[in-house]
């Protein structure tokens, strides 16, 4: 007899199974923890050089350059990119999900002990980022109503956020400092007349003034 025909032949307890898995199903959903903000670990690196009074082009030919070069090979490695500023380069490093990022920042730093580097240059800093010890909360804002007014919407949302929103969380113990972006800000334009300034021998920076 096949699995079909026992099912066809007894209705009941194939209901029975199917009701039993069905409320198991759904106590193992409700119970299913829940973490609004989960511990990640980005399997990221950031190589930091500093070195005081390098242009940009400097920094990318003498600094960053042969960090890539000595830190191409490291194991795990995905993906390496470098950003050169003015007296400073960083080198990213981003590894494969479930890399041992103890076993990695001990590797860079093994390559990094025989990578030249110039003697003005400080000695490199392995930088680690964890999201989980960033002290930074984003809120979003958004307008329910399905009306579609465009920048009106944009321009009311941002007084909320600066007149109601910003000032109760400043005043929040823990609270540091609260930022307002995104949105429309409030300006007034002023448009001269160049004839009318130039008889009168007014200049643009005494109308800034």
């Amino acid at each position: 007899m096949t699995a079909l025909e026992k099912i066809v032949r007894r209705p009941v307890a194939t209901w029975m199974i199917a009701i039993a898995t069905a409320v198991f199903g759904l106590v193992s959903y409700e119970r299913l923890p829940l973490n609004l903000m989960p511990d990640m670990a980005y399997p990221t690196i950031t190589v930091r050089t500093e070195v005081e009074g390098y242009a940009p082009e400097e920094v990318e030919v003498q600094i960053s350059q042969r960090i890539e070069e000595s830190l191409a090979t490291t194991p795990g490695l995905v993906e390496l990119e470098s950003r050169s500023r003015a007296g400073m380069s960083d080198v990213v490093l981003q590894f494969s999900w479930g890399t041992e990022m103890n076993k990695a920042a001990q590797s860079v730093r093994e390559q990094l002990q025989t990578t030249f580097l110039p003697d003005d240059a400080d000695k490199p800093l392995i930088l680690r980022y964890d999201p989980n010890l960033d002290p930074v909360m984003r809120i979003a804002l958004a307008q329910s109503s399905s009306t579609d007014q465009g920048g009106l919407d944009l321009l009311a949302i941002r007084q909320v956020a600066e007149s109601q929103i910003k000032r109760r969380l400043e005043a929040m113990d823990g609270v540091a400092s609260v930022r307002v972006r995104g949105g429309l800000e409030r300006e007034v334009q002023v448009e001269v007349r160049e004839d009318w300034m130039q008889a009168r021998g007014i200049t643009i920076e005494q109308v800034v003034n």
